[in-house]
């Protein structure tokens, strides 16, 4: 019991001493680099939130930036305000908010890894990705969380479909589209393969009359009302935004980024087309035959120049990502390590692509799909601000691939952390991670802008 309690203060103090050197670094790039509010839309967000104070929240907002990230920084406007002191609030309440999510990920992490698996994949989080966003007025960080966790319950759904938590997907799905517009393609990409699941346990269950009993029919139920959950409770928590959206702008999911922008082949090209004609206010006062949508993409652009936006999109992101804050080494090792592990384990992995083969393939889809938007959209406005929204869900998936899936198998370098090879990784990643914070701390915090 002593050493138990000995172990409970050190992970205590530990953890707080981890906290202070986050907190004090995130200050640092809030005080040293982020001190331009115009810069990477942090103005932006700030006209949103005054706009919804000063108005009593009646301010519908422009259809480019989402409304829950402002409604929380409007609670701290005050009028008369000038605009840098609800500057440096605004940035005082996002470091803040980034310890609380952090805090709230690591309760999460440790209940479905190892304590060390989950401690190591938090502090690369932290101070490779958190940490250099943390001193900003953005909505990334709240949408890295809540889009994590939409990830982490569609999973659950897919496996273990109960309509508890359906109705908690559902609500989270709204919370986050409401916070960017990105989580509509991975609700469409659930819901798809959710229904292929019932579909094809309903195959099952005709092919096999033995099995039509209530044990039987239990899944398939479970999975009907569990989609039909989703679906419901989506719906019900953005219902007030996209009616207003139906009635301004003609569109029940209007956005101007999906709806026009990635249409477009530049930047420069949305500016002088319907970001020009009023598409922030209503739908764009231009000639219809002017106005981007796929079609017309498709009928001016040959497969050719279509490939080569994918090809140069994605090496952007891959460059981008080598470059910057230091978080895609670690993806790098755990892919490699996760790829190890399953070919050693070639026949395990065969066994659990048969048995789960409906979560890998909406993994599968996930990931490939984002990134394939993501390069198409890299011409128009590219970054890590974009592609980090997937990196909580593919290091979840990776390490849970290797310290979960196959943890109990005798060929595995790992069985309730106790074989040296998966003991020796974690090592090497802890110490990885040493070195990070102290170059981090030291040197990229103070001269690396987070904004991007």
């Amino acid at each position: 019991m002593n050493r138990i309690h000995t172990a409970k203060i050190g992970w205590l103090l530990g953890g707080i001493l981890l906290v202070c050197l986050y907190v004090n670094g995130a200050i640092q790039q809030s005080r040293q680099v982020n001190t331009d509010r115009h810069r990477t839309d942090q103005s932006a967000y700030m006209a949103y939130a005054k706009a919804l104070a000063e108005s009593n929240y009646t301010y519908v907002g422009d259809r480019n930036r989402m409304p829950l990230y402002p409604f929380l920084q409007s609670l701290l406007y005050e009028p008369g305000l000038s605009d840098e002191d609800f500057f440096v609030r605004g940035k005082r309440f996002n470091i803040a908010l980034s310890v609380a999510l952090l805090i709230g990920l690591f309760f999460i992490l440790q209940k479905h890894l190892p304590i060390m698996a989950a401690a190591n994949l938090i502090l690369m989080t932290a101070f490779t990705v958190f940490i250099f966003k943390a001193g900003f007025f953005q909505a990334e960080l709240l949408f890295y969380f809540l889009n994590f966790c939409c990830f982490l319950l569609m999973n659950k759904l897919l496996h273990r479909p109960k309509w508890q938590w359906g109705v908690l997907t559902g609500v989270m799905l709204g919370m986050a589209h409401l916070t960017k517009a990105s989580v509509l393609v991975g609700l469409v990409l659930f819901l798809a393969v959710a229904v292929l699941q019932g579909a094809y346990r309903l195959y099952r269950q005709k092919r096999s009359p033995d099995t039509d009993t209530p044990r039987t029919k239990k899944p398939l139920i479970m999975n009907l009302m569990s989609i039909t959950c989703v679906a419901i409770t989506f719906l019900a928590t953005v219902g007030c935004y996209i009616s207003n959206s139906k009635r301004v702008y003609g569109s029940y999911f209007y956005n101007v980024n999906s709806t026009f922008y990635m249409w477009y082949d530049s930047w420069e090209e949305a500016k002088q087309g319907t970001r020009a004609h009023g598409d922030r206010v209503g739908w764009p006062d231009m000639p219809a035959e002017l106005i981007p949508s796929p079609s017309k993409y498709l009928r001016e652009h040959n497969t050719q120049q279509i490939a080569d936006r994918f090809l140069k999109g994605t090496s952007e992101i891959v460059k981008t990502a080598m470059g910057s804050y230091g978080y895609f080494r670690y993806f790098f090792v755990y892919l490699m390590f996760c790829l190890y592990v399953m070919i050693i384990n070639h026949q395990l992995t065969r066994a659990f692509f048969r048995q789960y083969a409906f979560l890998f393939t909406f993994n599968l889809m996930y990931f490939a799909v984002y990134l394939l938007l993501y390069a198409w959209y890299a011409p128009i406005n590219s970054g890590n601000r974009f592609t980090l929204a997937q990196f909580l869900p593919l290091m979840f998936g990776l390490s849970f691939v290797i310290f979960r899936l196959y943890a109990q198998q005798r060929r595995v370098p790992y069985e309730k952390g106790q074989r040296p090879f998966a003991k020796a990784f974690i090592t090497v990643v802890a110490i990885l991670l040493i070195y990070d914070v102290y170059i981090v701390l030291s040197q990229k915090i103070s001269t690396m802008y987070g904004g991007w």
